[in-house]
């Protein structure tokens, strides 16, 4: 829901022009990076959560969410200040063309004055899914989507007495959107039906011992996320220096959209692994948390492989809904052709890691996708695309060879079992 309605944007802005579907795009994979370190606060909360609920404390469970709401609303004040800051330099850094620049700053710009609620919801959700309660995340995310797809088109054309914002209105939507989910879900968390309740006698104030168990968990997947997407804005400004950088550009925009689709598919595989891996060895079963990690992990894997087939078969006509231009078409072919074949053993990677992640063992993650992206995925990408002169196509090629190598990394990790008496 999530990621289709970001979808909804670069089609709403289509009829804008080229600059226009670039924009939506760079900005989006820009707020990525600032918004990742919010993965701080949240993995540990998931991890704490999960364990809690395990041991059959709610009480424990409603102090460690109530702590992320806190934490969470600091580090988003912070890196709100130096998102709007840094807009514009961080486009430039890019090497964007001036009309992308600018559209961009003006998206990222709103965007980051309304971060907070962004990141809220993640750890709304996060919590969410560690006490195993999947569908409320759901349908918050689809009355968001909905939401935010009737303010873009509203916001993006200026129907009826709304203003024209064009790009700019992509943004606003996202934010009030959020704003309103986040709201809606402290009501539920507040009624006392959940799984997860908010309980009389645990506080928001902050609480430096469990802040400190969270972080613990937690920064080391903030880094992961942090080098993940560093390398994936390298890796657009890679693209922006092949031999057609607007046609490239405009591309990987668009196709970058079905890998996000298809990635918060793995996500979800790795979101039960670390929910029913961490939920057991709160319970103190670690027979059951290895088996359902390994579940998890090839069920998703599998599930990759078979989504991919039908990805890979309506690229053409995926890329020919959102641009008649044959040249973007072209490039965004390959590129998608690409990310069915990577996503699978992504998904391996997402799955163990989120095994791993159950049990408060983040660092290895972290290290995998420093092996895998920044001395594999950009080096090899650079190499193929400037030095054997593939340009995009040697890029895109790089895409695989880091997902098969970090999925091997990491269930070789998953598979010695030292995790399984990990204390948090």
């Amino acid at each position: 829901m999530d990621t289709l309605a970001g979808l909804a944007d670069v089609f709403l802005v289509r009829d804008l022009g080229a600059d226009a579907i670039s924009a939506v795009g760079v900005s989006q994979i820009v707020t990525m990076v600032i918004g990742v370190m919010m993965i701080s606060v949240s993995t540990g909360a998931f991890t704490m959560v999960a364990q809690a609920i395990g041991a059959g404390s709610p009480v424990e469970a409603s102090a460690t969410t109530k702590q992320a709401f806190t934490l969470v609303t600091l580090v988003s004040i912070a890196l709100s200040l130096i998102g709007i800051i840094t807009s514009r330099f961080a486009l430039e850094m890019l090497s964007m063309p001036p009309a992308i620049i600018e559209l961009g700053t003006a998206y990222l710009r709103v965007f980051f004055a309304g971060l907070v609620f962004m990141t809220l919801n993640f750890t709304l959700s996060n919590c969410l899914y560690g006490a195993g309660e999947t569908r409320i995340p759901l349908y918050l995310n689809g009355v968001m989507a909905l939401l935010k797809i009737a303010l873009s088109y509203l916001l993006i054309f200026g129907i009826g007495p709304f203003p024209e914002l064009g790009v700019t209105g992509a943004a606003l939507s996202t934010v009030i959107s959020r704003a309103a989910g986040f709201l809606l879900g402290m009501v539920l968390l507040y009624n006392g039906r959940l799984p997860l309740c908010l309980l009389p006698g645990t506080s928001y104030f902050p609480d430096r011992a469990r802040a400190q168990r969270m972080l613990r968990i937690g920064i080391p997947s903030a880094m992961q996320g942090l080098f993940r997407n560093g390398s994936g804005v390298v890796f657009l400004k890679l693209i922006a220096l092949t031999a057609a950088p607007v046609t490239a550009v405009a591309a990987y925009s668009i196709g970058n959209q079905m890998e996000r689709i298809i990635r918060r598919t793995s996500l979800a595989f790795g979101t039960a692994a670390t929910t029913l891996v961490g939920q057991n060895l709160g319970a103190q079963n670690q027979q059951a948390a290895v088996q359902s990690g390994w579940t998890a992990t090839l069920v998703g894997a599998l599930s990759m492989a078979l989504l991919g087939l039908p990805l890979a078969w309506f690229a053409p006509e995926i890329m020919g809904f959102f641009t008649v231009e044959p040249a973007i078409i072209r490039v965004g072919v390959i590129y998608i052709y690409a990310i069915a074949l990577a996503e699978p053993f992504q998904c391996l990677a997402i799955g163990a890691g989120g095994a791993l992640r159950g049990a408060g063992d983040t660092k290895p993650a972290l290290y995998y996708t420093i092996i895998s992206q920044w001395l594999v995925r950009l080096p090899v990408g650079y190499a193929l695309a400037f030095w054997l002169h593939w340009d995009i196509s040697g890029l895109w090629v790089s895409l695989v060879a880091f997902s098969v190598l970090q999925a091997l990394l990491t269930i070789r990790k998953f598979t010695d079992g030292s995790w399984q008496n990990r204390e948090i």
